[in-house]
């Protein structure tokens, strides 16, 4: 489900008094010098214990015991991904259980708690309007490999290899030829291996080009980026029939969130 379709399904639910909505927008961002020593835990306890205090100070018990139950689900949600947070965290949870929204961000976020009626999703929407749904493509050779993002989040990477015995794109499951060949071997192997890749590359683009248009048809895509070798990249992109933005660097061999820091964040 795309993340559009889960924020639509937030806002259409509908929480009923006495139940809230806990919205946590969480900065987690260790490039940042304010948050290089995991000072977001210390601003997420201390958020946490000023509802507490609000509330008992309120004497509404009912509402208590219900902030204290999605307190505890968040805190074992964060626990649980402490070491994999990116550069931010988006938890939104009802205390009814209709709500429950978990994303980490390769986007910067400003750090918010609210306890209210209704889910705050201002952040998210200004994130969708500057991280609009985009389709990173990373051509090397005969290695394709796609990064799919939305508001910031990546929401699916997928990686292809051209199979010569079957003559056709396959779900990357082992070492390409890229890989096998131009790295090892003697010049002479190198050299023919390229020939091979010149020679076949356009037919094997244009097949890729087609499933490049279809998944930005289906993704609704809103920005597309080809990043390769120039020759590559440009190649692929006249190939497919989507206004696409070429980036003439190979990032084969960096991580699925290097890359989108480097293009996206």
């Amino acid at each position: 489900m795309l993340l559009t379709e889960k924020l639509n399904q937030i806002k259409r639910a509908q929480v009923q008094k006495p139940d809230k909505v806990f919205t946590l927008y969480l900065n987690t961002d260790r490039r940042d010098p304010d948050r290089q020593h995991g000072e977001w835990k210390i601003q997420l306890k201390n958020g946490f214990r000023n509802f507490e205090d609000y509330l008992k100070e309120s004497g509404n018990k009912e509402e208590q015991e219900n902030f204290n139950k999605v307190k505890e689900k968040v805190q074992e949600e964060i626990d649980a991904l402490e070491h994999d947070l990116n550069r931010g965290l988006v938890i939104i949870a009802s205390s009814d259980d209709q709500i429950w929204f978990v994303e980490r961000t390769q986007v910067p976020v400003t750090t918010n708690l609210y306890w209210e009626e209704e889910p705050q999703l201002d952040q998210l929407e200004e994130l969708s309007k500057d991280y609009p749904n985009t389709g990173i493509i990373l051509v090397h050779y005969d290695y394709v490999r796609i990064l799919e993002t939305e508001l910031g989040f990546l929401t699916k990477s997928e990686e292809y290899a051209w199979d010569p015995d079957e003559d056709n794109w396959r779900i990357y499951e082992g070492t390409t030829g890229s890989e096998n060949t131009p790295g090892n071997g003697s010049t002479a192997q190198r050299e023919l291996f390229e020939d091979r890749v010149k020679a076949n590359r356009e037919r094997w683009y244009k097949s890729m080009a087609s499933k490049l248009d279809k998944k930005s048809k289906n993704r609704d895509w809103e920005k597309i980026y080809v990043a390769g070798e120039k020759e590559e990249a440009e190649e692929l992109s006249k190939l497919m029939n989507k206004e696409t933005e070429i980036v003439g660097k190979n990032y084969a061999d960096k991580r699925d969130d290097e890359v989108l820091e480097l293009l996206v964040s």
